[in-house]
């Protein structure tokens, strides 16, 4: 069970949507030459403007979500650049 996003059905309890869960670490190994399979939960309006910007724009969502990532600035130490504009006490508009 996961909490509610802001005004997104009822508050279920357990972790926070959005947030990493402790205990639960993302596991992959890039040496492996595998592509990485994961399954994310994207908000209703966080979704349609995904699917309309990878329609305009000839990709999949899959090749979207590939290149939003190759093209997001990150610092020294992998940390994205606006990752410190996030309200700590608010839930993440993400998923996952």
């Amino acid at each position: 069970m996961a909490r509610k996003i802001e005004s997104e059905g009822p508050d279920l309890g357990g972790p926070l949507r959005g947030r990493a869960q402790t205990g639960r670490p993302v596991t992959y190994d890039p040496k492996s030459g595998q592509n990485w399979r994961t399954g994310v939960v994207i908000v209703p309006d966080m979704a349609a403007k995904a699917i309309k910007a990878a329609g305009t724009t000839g990709l999949s969502f899959a090749g979207l979500v590939n290149e939003l990532i190759r093209r997001m600035p990150v610092d020294e130490n992998g940390r994205p650049v606006w990752a410190d504009e996030l309200d700590e006490q608010k839930a993440l508009p993400l998923t996952g």
